[in-house]
């Protein structure tokens, strides 16, 4: 493997690391009504979209989050 290619998927790594961690207070807002099975399908959809959206951080960078 290339040192470019190391370093490339390092950094693509942790930046899906950190978007990540920036998403943390927006799926705890949910966490006090996980009782209720509409509002854990929810939390399931928005973990879902976050985690997507966490991989795809270079475009949302590139567009200046206007997605």
């Amino acid at each position: 493997m290339s040192i470019w290619l190391l370093i490339a998927s390092v950094a693509y790594i942790l930046g899906a690391i950190i978007q990540w961690l920036e998403f943390g207070p927006k799926l705890k807002e949910l966490d006090e009504y996980t009782n209720f099975p509409i509002v854990w399908l929810a939390k399931l959809v928005t973990v879902s979209g976050c985690f997507i959206e966490a991989l795809t951080w270079p475009y949302s960078l590139i567009l200046g989050n206007e997605l």
